[in-house]
């Protein structure tokens, strides 16, 4: 019974806290299809300054990705020379070796490149966060 009462009291009270919500947006659509309104210029270089760095994060994808293809490329071939290889030809098997070596290498500096990226996302996604959480606190009154 009482949650009914609170329910009533709520639905009371609804009207008159919309009435003094005073506040209109200026907001208009721009053309990546986000909204502004006046908002102050340190929010809107953030936020310039954090799509330029989403941008380079895109390209060194991109890079990450092309090593990482050429990578398995590199796998299946020393697969496929692994299963040709004869195990009692010792310079054959030191040069295998020698090559598996360089590609366990090449894995590792690319695995290592691809942890520093993903910090790099995390830490945009962090600062991007921390931007929208600051921005949508301000407000700009008009004049």
């Amino acid at each position: 019974m009482r949650s009914m009462q609170g329910l009533a009291f709520v639905a009371l009270l609804a009207p008159l806290a919309a009435a003094a919500q005073v506040e209109q947006s200026r907001a208009v659509i721009v053309g990546n299809g986000t909204f502004i309104g006046e908002r102050l210029h340190v929010c809107a270089d953030r936020n310039d300054a954090l799509w330029d760095r989403k941008v380079l994060l895109d390209q060194d994808k991109r890079d990450v990705d092309r090593e990482g293809d050429a990578l398995a490329r590199m796998k299946s071939q020393i697969d496929d020379e692994m299963r040709r290889l004869d195990k009692t030809d010792a310079a054959g098997v030191a040069a295998y070796n020698a090559r598996s070596a360089e590609q366990n290498r090449r894995v590792e500096a690319h695995n290592r490149r691809v942890a520093e990226m993903n910090g790099a996302v995390a830490l945009l996604n962090a600062d991007a966060s921390e931007m929208t959480a600051y921005c949508n606190r301000l407000y700009v009154t008009g004049r």
